[in-house]
Parts: C-alpha cells; sequence; structure tokens
C-alpha cells in the first residue's frame, strides 16, 4: 500500500501514528494510480488480528466527487450572488436621482434641462451664443442582464461617456438619454464650433473597441446639431430641432452629423 503514496514521508508518518496509537481514522491525503493519477482521499488504517496473525488494514474513500460537487456549490453560490448584485444594481439605477447617471457618471437630463433653461437666460440678459449636441451610438450592443455590470453594453457607454468628458470644456455639461444618446450643451458656442467638436467626437469614437458575443467590434455614432435663436426666450425650440436633427442623422447612420440651426 504503501507504494501508492505520492511522497516517501506520508508512509513514515503512518507508521509512526499507528505505533503513538494503533489506528488512524480518516485522514486526508492523496493516493497515487499505477499510472501516476494523485487523487485525494479519507483515509483510514488500523490493525486487526487474522488468522492468528496481525494484519494492517487500509480503507480509503475517493474524495474527487465530493470535490468536484463543492466547486459546483461554490460555483452556484458565486452565481446567485451575483444575480443578487444585479439585482441591486438594477434597483439602484432605478432609483437614483435624476440629476445624475451612475453607469456612466455624467449628468441626467434632468440637470441638463435645468442648465439649458438658465444658459437660455445668460444669453437672453448678456448676449453670446448657445449650441446642444445629442451623439447617438449607431451599434451599441444588447443590453445583457446575466452578464451584470460588465456587459459589453454598459462597456461601450462608459467608453462613449468617458471620451464627451474627455473631449469638453468645463463649462459644458454631458447628460446621458436612454435611447443610447449623449447631449452635450455648449456654452458661449456658435454653431460652428458645435460641428467641429462633433467631428471630433465622430472620430474620436471610430478608435474605440468593445467585445460582444466573441467579436471585436468597433464603435460608431451619429450627431445632431442645433443652437439658440436670437429671437427665442427658452430652450423649447432649440430641443425640438435637436430631436430632429438627431432623428435625420440616425437615418442617415455611422457618422453622419445633422445641423438644424
Amino acid at each position: 500500500m504503501y507504494d501508492f503514496l505520492p511522497h516517501p514521508a506520508d508512509a513514515a508518518a503512518i507508521r509512526h501514528d499507528l505505533a503513538q496509537h494503533s489506528m488512524i481514522y480518516n485522514r486526508g491525503m492523496q493516493l497515487r494510480t499505477i499510472n501516476g493519477r494523485s487523487f485525494d482521499v479519507q483515509l483510514s488504517v488500523r490493525t486487526v488480528n487474522l488468522n492468528d496473525g496481525p494484519m494492517l488494514v487500509f480503507s480509503f474513500s475517493d474524495r474527487t466527487e465530493a470535490k468536484v460537487m463543492s466547486q459546483l456549490l461554490d460555483f452556484e453560490r458565486q452565481l446567485v450572488q451575483r444575480s443578487l448584485n444585479i439585482v441591486k444594481t438594477l434597483k439602484e439605477e432605478g432609483n437614483q436621482n435624476e440629476d445624475e447617471d451612475r453607469l456612466t457618471g455624467v449628468a441626467g437630463m434632468h440637470r441638463l434641462m435645468s442648465a439649458a433653461h438658465a444658459e437660455t437666460g445668460r444669453v437672453l440678459r448678456y448676449g453670446g451664443a448657445l449650441s446642444i449636441l445629442a451623439m447617438a451610438l449607431v451599434n451599441a450592443p444588447d443590453m445583457v442582464p446575466k452578464e451584470d455590470d460588465g456587459s459589453a453594453y454598459n462597456h461601450l457607454l462608459r467608453l462613449a461617456a468617458s471620451l464627451c468628458l474627455q473631449s469638453i470644456r468645463d463649462s459644458d455639461l454631458v447628460a446621458r438619454r436612454g435611447d443610447n444618446a449623449f447631449v452635450v450643451l455648449l456654452p458661449s458656442t456658435d454653431m460652428t464650433g458645435a460641428s467641429e467638436l462633433a467631428r471630433r467626437l465622430i472620430t474620436s469614437l471610430r478608435q474605440l473597441t468593445f467585445l460582444y458575443q466573441g467579436v471585436e467590434r468597433q464603435a460608431a455614432a451619429c450627431v445632431g446639431l442645433s443652437a439658440l435663436r436670437a429671437d427665442e426666450t427658452s430652450p423649447k425650440a432649440m430641443l425640438e430641432r435637436l430631436e430632429i436633427a438627431l432623428f435625420k442623422a440616425r437615418e442617415g447612420g455611422a457618422n453622419y452629423v445633422v445641423r438644424l440651426p
């Protein structure tokens, strides 16, 4: 039996313990097959009298199946915990303040609307320009809740939000809409400046890639633009034109920029 112990020290330990206690019960250790494969066992050893002579009796149970079952149970617990985390995240996002988008870190549309009214008031008092930009992702992957926070959909939204934040000035404001789009309010910016930002965003976004269903894909977007007119006293008409411009840009597809000043 000692030939099937992987380490000579194991045989010496068994002999020593038998001399001290006359019995070993359910000791966790390894045995090795004749082909050299090691596997975990619970080993018991005792001396019995048989045919008027002492005999050393070994018995063991293979722990391989129990170990595999334990791993499966651990994996199942991890899946349950992941599902609970997803539910918690979705619940928190559903209850979040509309002034902030928890997923991307940019503003919510409620905050952007308040800023649009405030900037319109500033233009009426002091003059100047006010533009607004909407960038829509045209190839966003499907949302897969079972992939939790690391899904391709959320990853792409975070990348796009980060790109917008890196491309704007401190006075600008980025907000996320629920239709795979981001809106950028541009104080003191005319249509020429807004168009330049649109081109930069589209060019930069094309350099981003994301992994979806095992395939690396290139990000793409279209942009709608509008601006406050001299005779307008609220941002409502500007926002309506922005919606039309974005709709037309979506119809055009990737890299389209539609301006409705």
